[in-house]
């Protein structure tokens, strides 16, 4: 029954008349319920309860459904009004169906998303529906999705089912006697198995001729416009002439629609109208939508009011009458189009006819025939199909038209259709317009068709040559495809036909046949293997623009999907097959299984990123992508998988690319390789600089935990990667601190910064490290620069002044504790500006602290030393004895020069003269060797040190002797030998053996 004459009542009346105790209404929508629940009650004389199931709104169902409903919500309060009780639980409508009383009749209303509860409900009650009435039916035509059949099924038991619709939906072919078997062959509301005999038809013609319905008329206008876009004012202007004050315009997408409304709102028509446009969109809210279906109803007569519908006002969806019906963009289907259409067709006061304007934007530079082919008329042909699907006597003169000549005997164009007017300028051949409407509306596709098998049966191919009548057809078949302007059944068929090909394709596809033949017998097997040369591009002007196998590895992975699917002809597999090294299996089964699944994932979600628990055909599409993206990640994805998955996806640059993850799987192999190393060492005490070695990668894992401390620390780390460490068994956010020890770190100072630098890690120098660092933060963030360089000129005078006295440019850094470098650039004047803590360093230095940091190897003056070595040699002392204690013990005699000494010498001359005091030799047989210094301390302690001890430059005072021992000691600690303590400390083995007493951890 066609939009608008009563379908929703014939199904109450009906219910009515068999006396139905159980009734199950199935609409698209729950907005649709509601308006069919308010319709049901507004008809007296037959009571009956009403039970509302639906999905629950956190669902998948419960999304689907609201979106069939354009996202409308019905309120409980609504709900309320019509008596009516709502459920979303499949129990609760099985006791209700249990409980019900016979003597009042129970209708559960559902829409096609929740009748899984109603069936499931039914099946639990042992209850059997007296009636089940589906309107909006052709959504159960064609492809419906597998919880719509269940309307077709017993598993929604019923004695009578009845199947309304305005716009009855026909499969190309009928279905097989096993038809139930194979529910992947679409739908046809014409099989009798399926939907049952016709009991009742109105179409719109019989409508109209009852009054049931206004007339309607067709307008197609040529405006002005960009990009085949009509002008909106331009395209309002010709319904303006037409006199209708309430328009309903249709429009492919939301900002289109939004678009078109701000445009044209608040304009005055030529003839002083003002037009008030308002834009609704399924993500509109309900109230915003109804004020703007309420201006359609309070329409005045100075006003011409325009509501532009994007993806809203859904089939069935009550709205008030209006006088025409735009199609700004166009419709999708012949189903949309006369829903669309139905709008411009219902009675009201004063209405004659409806009017369904059509505005076509035609570029200058486009010839007539392209005009008519392309895109600027796609709107015309779709919905003049739909007109031809709905009204029987538009139908008759298409026939008309294909057969009857005009007086002059020829097709020049002087019989034209009675309710479509061409207003169109730019398209002076009506002859070639009349035989668009054949190839594109009429029957005449069919006679042609069959013409075209006719030869295939004879010659073997579909390529009839190009100058003939068939042929031209079978081009302007392969120009629509191209246009996508064919319908799918005609794609379908034309498909089927043995041989047949879309466009100059086949000769493309040789063409590059022919480069992947020459590049197999150049390169061989490794081809396709090697990701180099799998990347070789395929010649641009070979290839089709919806091609996307632009490189020799996809367009072989192109073709072994197009053979798995069985879309690859017969003879292009031979052409392949006679390619040397050509194969077909480059690829596992599981993972070409896998791939297909992908691309089939694709075409129905539009996207390439499905979840993990994704799993279709017992593949776990997720899991396996999850996989491959951890291949493409440590390397191991092979090129042909890789160029397979390349041409089931969307290109990088389109919505729903696949996302590979790496950031996410890297981490992923992370925490993998820290779990392995807990699970293997029973800790996470990771050395530094350690990998750890996965079956498939090795992972830094010692880098990427000090990474992911840093992110945490520094706020950015996700909260559940966080919490995926946290659950790894001895994970910390700070690493615990090695223990520190003092090292040897030559003749730098302990308790610096330079000791840090160069390696020493123990208290004193980290926190002479850190200090730096406190004061360079604290000076950036006082907005202070991090250094501020200082004149060298006092620095360069005080350097002078000591070197005048015989200091050292070595002795000078190791006092100031800076490199050598510095001290001759500010000496010789050639660096002209120092840091401030430089200059401090230089202006402290005496000649004093200079001598005592002279370097044990460094010569300085022997005259010092050398008073002390005769005084001790007058007193007796022997001079090998005295070579001996001063760490010359290889030598038998005292071999030091009188003019210089080194440093170390001085300070162990020294050392000795202050520790013997003024002790004198005591008499003993040469025979006998002289005892150590320690031996003779210890025979007489309470003897006085020397109390006018002369030390000698370079020699240190006894709190430097008091560092040396410190020093001595650690060393001591951390393993270091006797020999070498001595040496590093200006000590002799003596005094360092001394130091054992309390130290038992000497080594051998």
């Amino acid at each position: 029954m066609s939009c608008g004459t009563g379908k929703t009542l014939v199904g109450r009346w009906h219910a009515e008349r068999i006396g139905a105790a159980v009734t199950a209404v199935v609409v698209p929508s729950l907005s649709l319920i509601a308006q069919t629940l308010a319709e049901w009650r507004s008809v007296p004389g037959w009571p009956f309860e009403a039970l509302i199931t639906c999905s629950d709104r956190t669902t998948a169902d419960g999304e689907y459904e609201r979106a069939a409903g354009d996202g409308q919500d019905v309120s409980a309060s609504y709900w309320a009004s019509l008596r009516a009780r709502v459920t979303t639980e499949s129990a609760i409508v099985a006791n209700r169906l249990r409980d019900h009383s016979p003597s009042r009749p129970l209708v559960v209303f559902s829409t096609y998303h929740s009748v899984h509860v109603v069936a499931d409900a039914a099946r639990r009650a042992g209850v059997v529906m007296d009636l089940v009435v589906a309107d909006e039916a052709h959504t159960l035509a064609g492809r419906p999705r597998p919880e719509f059949r269940i309307v077709l099924e017993e598993k929604l038991p019923a004695r009578t089912r009845v199947f309304m619709t305005a716009t009855q939906v026909l499969a190309e072919t009928e279905p097989h006697s096993e038809y139930f078997e194979d529910w992947s062959a679409p739908l046809s509301m014409s099989d009798e198995k399926l939907f049952g005999p016709v009991a009742y038809r109105l179409d719109f013609s019989a409508a109209i001729a009852r009054d049931l319905l206004s007339d309607y008329r067709v307008l197609v206008y040529e405006t002005s416009g960009e990009n085949l876009t009509p002008d909106p004012v331009s395209a309002l202007i010709a319904g303006a002439r037409e006199g209708i004050g309430k328009v309903l315009s249709f429009h492919g997408r939301v900002g289109k629609a939004r678009a078109f409304a701000a445009a044209i709102d608040g304009i005055t028509l030529p003839d002083g109208r003002t037009v008030v446009a308002r834009s609704v969109a399924g993500k509109d809210p309900t109230r915003q939508r109804m004020q703007a279906l309420e201006l359609l109803r309070s329409a005045r007569p100075e006003q011409m009011v325009v509501v532009c519908s994007a993806r809203c006002l859904a089939a069935g969806v009550d709205i008030p009458a209006v006088d025409g019906v735009l199609f700004a963009d166009p419709k999708n289907s012949d189903v949309d189009v006369i829903q669309a259409v139905g709008r411009a067709l219902r009675k009201s006061p004063g209405k004659s006819h409806g009017v369904i304007m059509i505005p076509v934007c035609i570029p200058r530079d486009l010839d007539e025939d392209t005009a008519l082919s392309t895109g600027a008329f796609s709107a015309v042909w779709r919905v003049l199909r739909g007109l031809r699907a709905m009204d029987d006597r538009l139908a008759r003169e298409l026939d008309e038209v294909l057969r009857a000549p005009s007086r002059r005997g020829i097709r020049d164009g002087s019989r034209l259709l009675s309710h479509i007017e061409f207003n169109v300028p730019s398209i002076t051949d009506v002859s070639l317009l009349n035989n668009k409407i054949v190839d594109f509306v009429s029957p005449a596709w069919d006679l042609f068709y069959t013409e075209l098998e006719q030869f295939v049966a004879e010659h073997g191919h579909a390529r009839p040559e190009r100058n003939t009548k068939l042929g031209r057809w079978c081009e302007r078949q392969r120009m629509m495809y191209r246009t996508g302007m064919l319908i799918d059944d005609r794609r379908a068929r034309l498909r089927a036909l043995p041989g047949w090909t879309w466009d100059v394709a086949e000769q493309r596809w040789i063409e590059q046949w022919a480069q992947v033949a020459d590049l197999f017998r150049r390169h061989g097997e490794s081809l396709l293997t090697d990701p180099e040369l799998a990347v070789i591009p395929i010649d641009a002007g070979v290839l089709s623009r919806k091609c996307r196998a632009s490189t020799v590895g996809r367009w072989c992975a192109w073709n072994r999907q197009l053979a798995r699917r069985g879309d690859l002809s017969d003879w292009q597999a031979d052409k392949l097959n006679e390619v040397d090294s050509w194969a077909w299996a480059l690829i596992t089964e599981t993972d070409a299984a896998a791939v297909d699944l992908l691309g089939e994932y694709v075409a129905w979600k539009g996207h390439a990123n499905p979840p993990p628990d994704v799993v279709e055909d017992d593949i776990e599409l997720g899991r396996w992508l999850n996989e491959i993206r951890r291949q493409r990640v440590t390397g191991r994805l092979s090129q042909p998988l890789l160029d397979e998955i390349e041409m089931v996806t969307p290109a990088d640059s389109a919505g729903g690319a696949l996302r590979w993850y790496r950031v996410e799987m890297q981490w992923l192999l992370g925490i993998e390789a820290l779990r392995q190393f807990r699970a293997r060492e029973g800790h996470l005490r990771i050395p530094e600089k350690h990998t750890e070695a996965l079956p498939d990668t090795t992972i830094p894992l010692y880098d990427w935990c000090t990474r992911q401390r840093y992110f945490y620390r520094h706020g950015q780390m996700p909260p559940a990667r966080a919490q995926a460490l946290e659950r790894v068994d001895g994970w910390l956010w700070e690493r615990q601190p090695a223990p520190r020890v003092l090292m040897d770190i030559g003749d730098a100072r302990h308790g610096t910064r330079t000791g840090y630098v160069k390696g020493c890690k123990c208290e004193e120098c980290t926190e002479a490290n850190r200090t730096k660092a406190r004061e360079r933060i604290a000076r950036s963030v006082a907005g202070r620069p991090t250094t501020d360089w200082v004149s060298a000129t006092r620095a360069r005078m005080h350097l002078a002044a000591l070197d005048a006295q015989g200091a050292q440019q070595k002795s000078l850094a190791r006092a100031s504790e800076l490199n050598v470098k510095t001290i001759v650039g500010v000496l010789s004047g050639t660096t002209k500006r120092i840091l401030p803590e430089t200059e401090t360093a230089i202006l402290a230095l005496t000649f004093g602290a200079v001598q005592a940091a002279v370097a044990p190897g460094t010569s300085i003056d022997g005259g010092p030393t050398w008073v002390l070595l005769d005084d001790l040699i007058a007193r007796g002392w022997p001079k090998a004895w005295i070579a001996r204690e001063i760490g010359k013990g290889t030598e038998k005699s005292l071999q030091l020069r009188r003019d210089s000494v080194t440093a170390g010498h001085a300070k162990a001359v020294a050392r000795l003269y202050e520790r013997l005091g003024e002790r004198k030799p005591q008499s003993w047989r040469r025979c006998k060797q002289l005892p150590t210094l320690d031996e003779i301390l210890a025979e007489s302690p309470n003897e006085p040190a020397h109390p006018a001890l002369a030390v000698a430059p370079g020699s240190g005072t006894s709190e430097s002797s008091g560092n040396q021992n410190r020093w001595a000691k650690q060393l001591l600690d951390q393993g270091y030998s006797i020999q070498h303590i001595a040496k590093r400390c200006a000590m002799t083995e003596a005094q360092v053996k001394s130091l054992t007493a309390t130290d038992r951890r000497m080594p051998a």
